[in-house]
């Protein structure tokens, strides 16, 4: 990352040969990175912060949103789709009140992002209980200590040069080895005061701290992952949600088509590989595709890319789909401390993907059609995305819906949505296509994800159509991000499935509902109000047609799909879940 040249004083009232004050060379390290984004609110002593940005307008990207969880949300999605951090800036009671979604998911997912946030500590007067303190002690709450349990780092800058060099060190932390979000936590006395080099250490405004982009794997690492790769008969490789993070899609691709071997995803790495391809196996899982857990349970060698095959991602380690005491585990990862974290690995390779593959590819010099094979004849047994049709007059399907998404979008969409069974429709239903993506809520697993982080890919990427798929119930906590999107100017599409139910929670519960049913609201004029274009089917005929529509239309439109309660996640658990673990017990 590129740091901040000199700072410059940002007062008009402030003469150039005066040492800026903290809250100034903030601003400036903000300035001096490549395509600067600032999400958040200002409040607090952050209102400093944003003072000295006004001059550098023109070099920062600054959104203001209507809440702090739109920010750290939008930011998550900014670090996952760029590989770079935004910066949230808000008053820290309320990053921490309103806004753990978006940080605690970054934290989970590895995604980077700098929150540059105060604790209004009251100066003088910080031990006499005054309104909103948070640095702890009696009669205040402790901002440090809750930040350091949701995030990779969490710095507190006492003064000026704190702030500054706090800041420069935050940005290298969030985007070292394995990325994160990273918190600076501003006394009111570093932001006001001035630098003053007299008595504070030396400051380097001008120079970087930043990390090597990436490490790169020894070669003794890749020559072990070489002979294990020949001497297997049957490899897979299975993509993670690091792919995406080291933008090394193409490179997955070339890779497995150079070897001839299967590709499959963790549910955090769906549209690290396009799910059309002659390889593709799809998303593994509970709630994967049985063609995937197939043909990776067949394997004898899987390699598995920038993913610590977490519980989640393998059925809690069920032994039909990894199993290291009858198949060999190859293990490539930008975290040591993820390499053989859950499987014991026969070769662990430390190193950036996109690195990695391509020595990989040319260094293996075997090429297999086997793969191609296995993958045809799984997709004969089991089916890929080929589930028919089930919608009738009077009921539309959910799944239906996310079907029909999938064919009417363009091949590099950037599709979003909520926790909960529309995650699921979307993980089986929705096919990724080549030079498209998925973002969901993997780590956390929050709803009111999807919008956020749709605005956030509209933001990044304009020319991309951007879609969230969310229920009902992630729309409703998701209002104040509709007027974000709206206000900011963006283009995007939200489709809702609008069950009036919590549908995980209610089907979950075999017939003895409690606190998962919804009121029936009519979300077309709430949407309308707010300034969106909105319109309510309940055919698939309706559905195709709006979201096609929705395609050419500039601004924020939103489908609401009156779907059926007919569809249920027991229907779509993988054949690695004989019985359901999700649901409450049977008397």
């Amino acid at each position: 990352m590129n740091t901040v040249s000199e700072p410059i004083p940002s007062g008009s009232d402030q003469r150039a040969s005066r040492p800026p004050t903290g809250a100034q060379a903030v601003a400036q390290v903000i300035a001096g990175q490549e395509r600067p984004i600032v999400l958040g609110i200002p409040g607090g002593y952050t209102m400093r912060i944003y003072d000295a940005l006004f001059p550098l307008r023109d070099r920062v990207d600054t959104h203001l949103v209507r809440q702090e969880s739109i920010a750290t949300v939008m930011a998550e999605a900014h670090g996952r789709l760029t590989g770079r951090p935004a910066f949230v800036i808000a008053q820290g009671a309320w990053v921490l009140g309103n806004a753990g979604i978006g940080v605690m998911e970054a934290h989970l997912g590895a995604s980077p992002v700098v929150l540059l946030i105060d604790a209004t500590d009251g100066g003088a007067y910080s031990h006499l209980g005054p309104y909103q303190a948070g640095f702890g002690g009696y009669g205040a709450y402790d901002l440090p200590a809750a930040m350091s349990a949701i995030t990779k780092r969490t710095f507190v800058a006492g003064d000026p040069t704190q702030a500054l060099q706090m800041t420069q060190l935050a940005i290298k932390h969030a985007t070292s080895g394995e990325p994160g979000p990273v918190a600076v936590i501003f006394h009111g006395r570093s932001l006001f005061e001035r630098l003053d080099p007299a008595v504070q250490p030396p400051t380097y405004p001008d120079r970087s701290y930043a990390s090597p982009a990436a490490p790169v794997a020894p070669d003794a690492q890749i020559d072990s992952a070489v002979d294990l790769l020949r001497a297997s008969s049957r490899p897979v490789i299975v993509s993670g949600n690091g792919v995406r993070l080291a933008r090394a899609e193409e490179q997955l691709l070339a890779f497995a088509r150079a070897i001839g071997a299967p590709v499959a995803t963790t549910p955090a790495g769906k549209g690290t590989f396009p799910e059309a391809d002659a390889l593709a196996v799809g998303v593994i899982g509970s709630f994967g595709h049985d063609t995937a857990n197939t043909v990776v349970g067949d394997a004898d060698l899987v390699i598995a890319v920038g993913t610590k095959l977490g519980a989640t991602d393998t059925a809690n380690a069920h032994p039909a789909l990894i199993n290291a005491r009858r198949q060999k585990i190859m293990h490539l990862d930008v975290e040591p401390l993820n390499l053989s974290w859950t499987y014991p690995a026969d070769v662990m390779v430390l190193g950036d993907a996109a690195d990695t593959l391509i020595r990989l590819r040319h260094s293996a010099a075997r090429r297999t059609t086997d793969g191609a094979r296995r993958v045809a004849a799984a997709r004969a047994e089991h089916g890929y995305f080929d589930r028919p049709f089930s919608s009738k007059p009077g009921s539309l399907s959910a799944r239906d819906v996310v079907r029909v998404l999938s064919e009417e979008l363009a091949d590099e969409a950037v599709v979003t949505c909520d926790a909960g069974e529309n995650r699921l429709f979307v993980l089986r239903d929705f096919q990724a296509k080549p030079g498209g993506t998925v973002l969901q809520p993997n780590g956390g697993g929050g709803m009111a994800y999807a919008i956020p982080a749709a605005i956030a890919a509209a933001v990044d990427f304009p020319g991309r159509p951007t879609v969230a798929v969310c229920g009902d119930g992630g729309f409703s906590m998701s209002l104040h991000s509709l007027v974000s999107a709206v206000e900011l100017g963006v283009s995007l599409t939200v489709v809702v499935l609008d069950n009036n139910v919590l549908g995980w929670v209610y089907n979950g519960q075999r017939g003895r509902v409690i606190a998962s049913e919804l009121e029936s609201l009519d979300y077309t004029a709430v949407a309308s109000a707010i300034g969106a274009f909105a319109r309510s089917v309940d055919t698939l005929d309706a559905a195709r047609k709006e979201i096609r529509d929705a395609r050419g239309r500039s601004g924020v439109s939103v489908v609401v799909a009156r779907t059926t309660k007919d569809d249920r996640y027991q229907d779509i658990m993988s054949a690695l879940n004989p019985h359901d673990v999700y649901a409450v017990p049977e008397d």
